[in-house]
Formats: structure tokens, C-alpha cells, sequence
């Protein structure tokens, strides 16, 4: 870090540029028409026609912009945060494993990879699956009696990190009886059931988050603080270079330019202009910020049949492999030079796609980028006229859960399934369409594909490096013979993030749901049932909340031929139905 950097004015953002070619007139126009509405100052105000008319609506956006200054509310909070992280330490602790979903964890999971962990610091783990294998590594790779848990839940309600808080409690008790809760602390919303709990439980600390604040803009608060100052990262500075973005989006009075309302602005036009595929391209140390940006942007614009779907991980290629429905936004390092992603990008804006380029000094610039995205999402959503602060559709996956999970309290399984349209090789295919082999169902299932989709993976499977790169590999071989984009995500994990856009966005998506039978399951205390059934519960629910909204569907279920080899079979196959 530069030691004469000053940590607050805004002449220290990072640089954006915005190479937008033949969409710059519409760009400006639209930003004409909202800063000659006063648009930044109504922003700051809370006022919500600025978004929607309805009068219930606008009560609700306003109700969850807490956001909007709450890294001045955390900056008084340094050391208190700061305190508990030396407290942990001097404890004894060694390690510190983060449990949630969605916006409660993925601020956690880009710190990790963004810095390294701090000299006097504690080794980080984020569970955010229910997958019982993954559960089962996170138990054996820790030493329990050591590790400190963080149960991260907004509202206290969310089923994932209550079942990842009871088990892991159940696994202290064993070890530490009526002291277990020493180890536990609890991020949550005033009032929420689970203080209640944690409470009871004697957990070591309640960390009180904002109500007004919703998840996915919690990145600032205690959710993603509390983690990184354990982690060992200097929160005081991530804070102030944020309040540094607020200040030139407007917080004090008007800003000649307005970096969040700029990005906002050009996303929001690009997307009413067919270019709604924003597609991320970071160097390798900032894959996972791709993880919170298609969260906070695909669950707060994807609905009403309208959204921005952003792409993380969608394999880099020439011009010629895209269709006319990109942006590409390139965040980066300044002296990082990341060679062959910035050519491959020159290129893609040479041939007319829209470019836009993030330049941080370093990952401590992550919080004022935090800020940026926010903004411009809440502005890109005033162009598309959404409420970007709500999310209709994601009950619909949770509603068909519960129901499932109903039947399994009652008759101790999951509902019978109708018969799969083809089984070959240890693979069962479920679709509305049909054929005679693997190939057949593939191609029949991709030949519905058009212009302007694009390829979603739901993998309920244990995520490891070997699997990332076979699915990395299936959306590599769809891109480069089909030309649509491809998303990949880990049930459950998106059902709290993407899952929003899927439903509630435009009918452009082939889904392709990949599940497994649980050869080492675990069970849940106080449930009869366990993380497997849990799980396959989740996909199965979210297969109907697909098919109910009429998405096109796909679900292989891999059985006993196994995680990666079920993956290398269809990929087999796939190859050949698409040549």
C-alpha cells in the first residue's frame, strides 16, 4: 500500500473507464434525463418514485436503505470488532469456519481469496452448502474444540445456517457439554427467533446487524466485518476508502461526477438494449468476487421478466464465440498485469462490444467497490423501473422445499420420483424431451436454444477443484458451439443469490440440474432426516419452482456412477451431441 495515499477523498477511487462504442448516445441521454431530475440527491434522500409507484413498493424500498451509510455507522464499531478478533485470539482459538448462505457469507468468501490472512489472524472456512460431504470436510479439516463458529443469518430463519448451528453444536456438546456455546456467535437482526436460541445456548457473542440493511447490500456491516477482522484484515481502512465512494456518489451534496450513477446508468441502458449479460472477467486472485457481484446484481434486477444476468467465470474467448447480448466489465489491479485477460478484453472492444474497466490500487479498494456496485445496481434497477431491494421469486424454491420436506417428516422420504425419460451408463435423464440415447436427450434439449440464452448449471454436488473443472469445460464446449453465455453455480448456494433472476427474470435460460445419491450422509440433530435428504430436497424443490415458471429443464441425476465420473460421462456425450 502506498503510505501517502489519504485513506477518504474522492479523488482516490479507483479509475473506471467506459469504452460503450455506438450504445454511448443512449447512455448519455439517460444520464442527461436523470441528473436534470436531480437524481443523485433524490437517491440520497430515499426517494423511491425514483424506482417504483406503487405506494406500498415505495414503502418497502425505503424501508431497506439502511445500506446507504452504513460504513459510517461501522466506522465507530472499528474497535469493537477489532477487540473481539484479539479476544478470539487470546482464547485460544485456531481456527474460524463462517456458516450462512447468500449475502451472510459471500462477502467472507471474497476476503479470502482477495487477502491473505493477517499475521496475528485466524485461518477462515465458509460453509454455505448443505451437501453432507462438504459438512463432513469442514468438521475433519478443523480441530473442533478450537474453532470458533460464526452462525450468519439476517433473518434468523433461514433453514441452512440453523441446521449448519445445530449440528455443529450437537458435535461441541459431545466434546465440551454445557460450555459448547463458547464457541458460537451469532450475526443476526434484532428480534430475529435466532437471538433467542443463541441465547439460550450461551453463545459467546450476538452480533446485531441493521434491519434496514437487506443481504445482499450487507457487505459493510457486521456480516462482512466480523470475518474479515478475525481474518486479520484492516477494516478501519476498508471503511474509510468506502466512505470515500459515498462521498463522490453524492453522500454530502452534489458531485460533478457521479461514478455510481455512471456504471448504474450504462449497465442499466446496455441491458434495456439487448446487452444484458454482464460478464466478469477478473484476474485469478478475484474469481470470487464474481460469486457477490451475481448475487447483489442478478437477485436485486432479475424480475418482472426483465434483469441483468452477470456472468462469473463464463470462459474468456475471441469476438467471434459471442452473440450481441455482452457487456464486459473488467475489474483488475493497477500493477497487477494480467496479461491475457486485458488483450482478450482490447479485443472484444475493438470489435464493437461494450467494455468497462475497474482498476484497484489493492484488495483494500474492495470496499469502496462494494459501495459502487451497490449504487449502481440500485440505479441500473431505476432504469429497468424495478424495486431492487426485494425478492419475489426466491420463495417459490423455499415454498416447494418446505412442502417436500413436509413429506418427509411425515412418511421418512422424499416423495416417489415420475421415471427418468432415459438411464444409460448410470445416469438418469429427467426432461420434457425425449430420445433414444444420452446424445439424443442432449441435443434435443439444446436444440431449443436461441440467440440471446443462456446455459444455467445447478450443481448439488460437492464442490472440489476436479469438478470445477470438467463444469468449467461443459461451459466451455456450449459457449464455443451453441455462442450463448454459461453460468455455473452449487445448489444450494445460488437459490439464495441467482436463483431470483432464474424465475423471475426473462425466459432465456436451459437449466441443467446435476444431482447424486449421498454415499456418506450425515445426520441432522433433532430432524428426522439428514443434510443428503436436505439437499436433494432443495434441488427437487427448485426444479419445480423452475418448471412451474415454465424454464426449460434438464436434471441428470448422476447416482452411482459418482460426482466427477457421472460429469465426465455427460461430458462424453455432450461433446457428441453438439458437433
Amino acid at each position: 500500500m502506498n503510505p501517502n495515499r489519504m485513506e477518504n477523498p474522492t479523488s482516490n477511487i479507483p479509475a473506471m473507464t467506459l469504452q460503450l462504442g455506438s450504445f454511448q448516445a443512449a447512455v448519455d441521454a439517460k444520464l442527461q434525463d436523470f441528473n436534470a431530475r436531480n437524481f443523485t440527491a433524490g437517491f440520497w434522500q430515499k426517494q423511491a418514485d425514483l424506482w417504483v409507484q406503487d405506494a406500498e413498493a415505495q414503502q418497502s424500498l425505503r424501508s431497506f436503505m439502511g445500506w446507504l451509510r452504513v460504513a459510517e455507522t461501522m466506522l465507530p464499531r472499528v474497535g469493537e470488532i477489532e477487540e473481539f478478533a484479539r479476544e478470539i485470539k487470546d482464547a485460544g482459538f485456531q481456527h474460524v469456519v463462517v456458516m450462512g448462505m447468500g449475502g451472510s457469507t459471500m462477502t467472507p468468501i471474497v476476503f479470502k481469496q482477495a487477502f491473505q490472512q493477517g499475521p496475528e489472524a485466524l485461518p477462515l472456512s465458509v460453509l454455505d452448502t448443505t451437501n453432507p460431504a462438504t459438512v463432513r470436510q469442514i468438521e475433519e479439516s478443523v480441530p473442533l474444540a478450537q474453532t470458533l463458529f460464526v452462525v450468519a443469518s439476517k433473518s434468523g430463519t433461514t433453514a441452512e445456517p440453523l441446521a449448519f448451528g445445530d449440528y455443529f453444536y450437537a458435535r461441541l456438546k459431545e466434546l465440551k457439554g454445557e460450555k459448547a456455546g463458547e464457541n458460537f456467535v451469532a450475526i443476526t437482526d434484532p428480534g430475529s427467533k435466532f437471538v433467542t436460541q443463541a441465547t439460550e445456548e450461551g453463545y459467546r457473542r450476538i452480533f446485531l446487524n441493521f434491519a434496514e440493511v437487506g443481504g445482499r447490500f450487507s457487505a459493510l456491516s457486521y456480516f462482512g466485518l466480523v470475518p474479515a477482522a478475525l481474518y486479520g484484515i484492516d477494516i478501519k481502512t476498508l471503511l474509510e476508502r468506502a466512505i470515500g465512494m459515498m462521498r463522490a456518489t453524492g453522500a454530502e451534496g452534489d458531485v460533478a461526477q457521479n461514478p455510481g450513477l455512471e456504471l448504474g446508468v450504462a449497465l442499466g441502458v446496455l441491458a434495456q438494449q439487448g446487452r444484458d449479460k454482464l460478464t466478469l472477467v477478473v484476474p485469478d486472485n478475484l474469481t470470487d468476487l464474481g460469486l457477490w457481484l451475481e448475487q447483489l446484481i442478478a437477485e436485486s434486477t432479475g424480475k418482472e421478466g426483465k434483469g441483468i444476468l452477470p456472468l462469473a467465470g463464463d470462459p474468456l474467448n475471441g469476438p467471434e464465440v459471442y452473440g450481441q447480448d455482452r457487456v464486459f466489465v473488467y475489474v483488475g489491479y493497477e500493477n497487477q498485469p494480467d496479461e491475457e485477460n486485458r488483450r482478450k478484453v482490447a479485443a472484444l472492444a475493438a470489435a464493437g462490444h461494450p467494455v468497462i474497466t475497474i482498476l484497484m490500487q489493492d484488495a483494500l479498494d474492495l470496499g469502496q467497490e462494494f459501495f459502487r456496485w451497490e449504487v449502481a445496481t440500485a440505479v441500473a434497477s431505476a432504469v429497468l423501473e424495478i424495486n431492487p431491494f426485494d425478492q419475489p421469486n426466491v420463495q417459490a424454491a423455499k415454498t416447494a422445499t418446505d412442502q417436500l420436506m413436509k413429506v418427509v417428516v411425515e412418511q421418512g422420504a422424499l416423495p416417489q420420483e415420475t421415471a427418468p425419460v432415459l438411464q444409460e451408463g448410470g445416469l438418469d435423464y429427467y426432461a420434457s424431451v425425449s430420445g433414444g440415447s444420452a446424445v439424443e436427450v442432449l441435443r434435443n434439449f439444446f436444440g431449443q436454444s436461441q440467440p440471446g440464452n443462456f446455459l444455467c448449471i445447478q450443481a448439488y454436488l460437492q464442490e472440489t477443484p476436479a469438478l470445477n473443472q470438467e463444469l468449467q469445460e461443459l461451459r466451455r464446449v456450449v459457449q464455443e458451439r451453441l455462442h450463448i453465455a454459461t453460468a455455473s453455480g452449487y445448489g444450494p448456494r445460488f437459490l439464495h443469490s441467482t436463483g431470483q433472476y432464474h424465475k423471475g427474470g426473462p425466459d432465456t435460460g436451459l437449466f441443467l440440474q446435476l444431482t447424486t445419491d449421498h454415499a456418506q450422509d450425515l445426520p441432522l440433530p433433532g430432524r428426522p432426516y439428514t443434510f443428503g435428504t436436505f439437499q436433494n430436497a432443495q434441488a427437487a424443490g427448485d426444479l419445480r419452482a423452475l418448471q412451474d415458471y415454465n424454464r426449460r429443464t434438464l436434471r441428470v441425476h448422476l447416482g452411482s456412477a459418482g460426482e466427477e465420473q457421472g460429469v465426465a460421462s455427460l461430458l462424453k456425450a455432450l461433446r457428441e451431441a453438439l458437433a
